[in-house]
C-alpha cells in the first residue's frame, strides 16, 4: 500500500525518477527527485510504522535559527489549531526532526497501523516544509539548493 501510494505521487508527476531499492533488514527504500535537484530518499520500515525521509535538508547547525525554527514548524504540525487536512493527527503518527552530521531528517512513526496515513502526512508535511523555507529562509533554499532568487 505504501509503494502504491508513492507511485501514484510519481504517475502523476509529483516525483521524477521514482525507484525502488531491494528491501534490506526489513527496511524499504525508495528514491526520488522531488523539490530539488538532488534525489531524496524515504525509508519505511513496515514493522514500526516508520517513515524517514534521511538528510533532507543538509547544512544545518545545531541550534541556529533555522533548526530551532524547523523543530518549531514540525512540532507545530500536530497543533489541533491546524486545519485537518494540514495537520498530523497525534492519535495516528508522531513526527519529528533530527539533526544528525549537518543534515536535518524527518521522521514519521505511524501508531496503530496507520501506515497509508502516514506516508500521506510525511509527503505533505515534507512539501509544506519546502513552502516554509522559500518563505522564511530562503537565503537557506539559495544556498543550499540552488532555488532561483526570485
Amino acid at each position: 500500500m505504501v509503494r502504491e501510494r508513492l507511485q501514484g505521487y510519481a504517475d502523476r508527476g509529483v516525483f521524477r525518477g521514482f525507484s525502488e531499492q531491494s528491501p534490506a533488514a526489513g527496511r524499504y527504500r525508495f528514491r526520488f527527485s522531488w523539490l530539488g535537484t538532488r534525489p531524496v530518499s524515504l525509508v519505511y520500515t513496515p514493522t514500526t510504522g516508520t517513515f524517514v525521509f534521511r538528510n533532507l535538508l543538509p547544512d544545518v547547525t545545531a541550534r541556529s535559527p533555522l533548526h530551532r525554527d524547523l523543530q518549531a514548524f514540525v512540532s507545530g504540525r500536530a497543533s489541533p489549531r491546524l486545519p485537518a487536512h494540514r495537520r498530523v493527527d497525534r492519535r495516528r503518527a508522531r513526527i519529528r526532526c533530527v539533526l544528525s552530521r549537518g543534515a536535518v531528517s524527518l521522521e514519521l512513526v505511524a501508531t496503530r497501523n496507520h501506515h497509508e496515513y502516514g506516508v500521506n502526512r510525511v509527503v505533505n508535511l515534507v512539501h509544506e516544509i519546502f513552502v516554509y523555507l522559500h518563505a522564511y529562509h530562503p537565503e537557506y533554499m539559495w544556498e543550499s539548493f540552488d532555488a532561483p532568487e526570485e
